[in-house]
This record gives structure tokens, C-alpha cells and sequence, in this order.
């Protein structure tokens, strides 16, 4: 999927984008507020970075996901957290690198960067769709 994809898509569902120099933790946030909305990107973002972070916020509005009270750190708030950024991230897997399309690619022998340049994606997100598909992966290598 490319960015212009993600925005597209952004558009079609009628997400808000706007950009700030005030995230300190993340290069974006999706949040809801009054029914819309909302994704904030890093405006220091662009090409691949910037992808990523869009594919990021857009797989937590797929799926659902919102900030947890302003970022507590008890223990069920961190364990909400970690369940929410897991199912965003299989979403965004999905969208992002199939796993049909992954063993493709792994059974032509193709490198994990050759797979990130292809699809325009980071290697740390390759090594971690991997490691998501790992199991399903025995026959292939």
C-alpha cells in the first residue's frame, strides 16, 4: 500500500489529518472526539517514516483502538495498551504485507531489505510481519 493510498483512504473515511511539533513519545496518535476522527502526524515525518505512522494511526481507527486514560502507567492500562498496539499492528501487517505475498517473496529468496524496498516499508516492520507469520513460515525456509 502506498502513502498515497493511506491518504486516500484517510479521506474516503473521513479521518482528519493535521501535523504538530508537540508529539515527544510517538510520530502519531488516532483519536476520537465527538465522533470524528482525528490522526496527528510528527510534521518532521516524510517518505517511509512518514508511511508508517499513517499506516499505524489508520490500523488503530480500523480496528477500533484509542489512547487509554491520558497514558496512565498502572498495570491493566499498560496491559490494555500492549493488546491495543498488538491488534492494530496485525491489522496494519495485513494491509501492509500479506503473508501470501511475504512467502512469496521469502521463497524467492529475497532478503529482508529487498522485501522492505519493494514494498516501501522499514526492515524493522518486515522483521516483525516475520515474526508475526513465523510458524506459518517452516515449509517455506
Amino acid at each position: 500500500m502506498t502513502k498515497e493510498n493511506l491518504y486516500n483512504y484517510a479521506d474516503k473515511e473521513n479521518i482528519n489529518i493535521s501535523y504538530t511539533n508537540n508529539l515527544k513519545k510517538s510520530n502519531g496518535l488516532y483519536m476520537k472526539v465527538n465522533d470524528e476522527d482525528y490522526i496527528i502526524l510528527d510534521n518532521k515525518l516524510d517518505g517511509i517514516d512518514e508511511k508508517m505512522a499513517l499506516a499505524e494511526e489508520i490500523a488503530h481507527y480500523e480496528v477500533g483502538v484509542t489512547p487509554t486514560i491520558p497514558f496512565k502507567n498502572d498495570y491493566y492500562n499498560m496491559l490494555i495498551r500492549s493488546k491495543n498496539e498488538f491488534k492494530a499492528f496485525k491489522w496494519m501487517v495485513n494491509e501492509m504485507i500479506p503473508k501470501d505475498k511475504l512467502k512469496l517473496f521469502l521463497k524467492q529468496n529475497m532478503s529482508k531489505f529487498e522485501i522492505a524496498d519493494e514494498l516501501g516499508i522499514t526492515v524493522e516492520f518486515v522483521e516483525k510481519a516475520y515474526k508475526l507469520y513465523e510458524n506459518d513460515f517452516k515449509e517455506v525456509i
